[in-house]
């Protein structure tokens, strides 16, 4: 798979973007998997096109977005796509599309990074898993936790499965537990739960 420009039309206006786009040798036989592996990135890049217009009327809505959890919340909802159209093998590839190639500035994506470990990529993609993982959670507590306490919960993978577990969070986030002691709490609530019923770690 390649990534190519090519010109589309928005609002009225040509601008050229990168797309993907996957290589057939010349001379190759093209066989039905191919033409399937074929139909399945133009259905996937027409997906990304379609949520990354909705996204930006999403912005129009809130215009601030920068720590903004309803705008999270709402576009993480339309990120539950991967989920509902079975992409969820390609689901890293999609958002470094989406948040890195596309729209950085309104995914939090980044162009370049100060880590040396780290890549622009990789956190891309980490800050618009935390928007799909959000939208996860019952709307109902979006605001009874703050960003920063958010930020702590969404380290835990499918908390949001776990009634019980995310009741118990939400009253030490009650208390203003926060930072790493909120990220301790949630570990001990974990394994608490784990040795008494049988709770699966995430």
């Amino acid at each position: 798979m390649v990534v190519l420009k090519t010109k589309i039309v928005i609002d009225g206006k040509t601008i050229e973007v990168p797309v993907f786009e996957t290589k057939i040798k010349p001379g190759k036989e093209v066989t039905e998997d191919i033409v399937d592996l074929l139909q399945r990135e133009e259905e996937i890049e027409n997906k990304i096109q379609e949520i990354v217009k909705k996204i930006r009327s999403i912005v129009l809505k809130y215009g601030r977005i920068k720590r903004n959890l309803d705008y999270s919340f709402e576009v993480g909802s339309l990120l539950q796509f991967v989920d509902k159209k079975g992409y969820e093998n390609v689901k890293g590839r999609i958002w470094q599309r989406i948040a890195h190639d596309l729209e950085p500035d309104l995914l939090f994506g980044k162009k370049k990074t100060i880590k040396k470990k780290s890549s622009p990529e990789k956190e891309s993609k980490r800050n618009i898993e935390d928007m799909y993982q959000l939208a996860k959670f019952p709307k109902k507590y979006l605001h009874r936790v703050s960003w920063g306490q958010w930020d702590e919960i969404l380290k835990f993978k499918e908390i949001y499965k776990n009634k019980r577990l995310l009741g118990l969070i939400m009253k030490e986030c009650k208390r203003g537990l926060s930072g790493i002691a909120l990220r301790n709490k949630i570990k001990s609530l974990r394994e608490k739960l784990k040795s008494e019923n049988g709770y699966k770690r995430t």
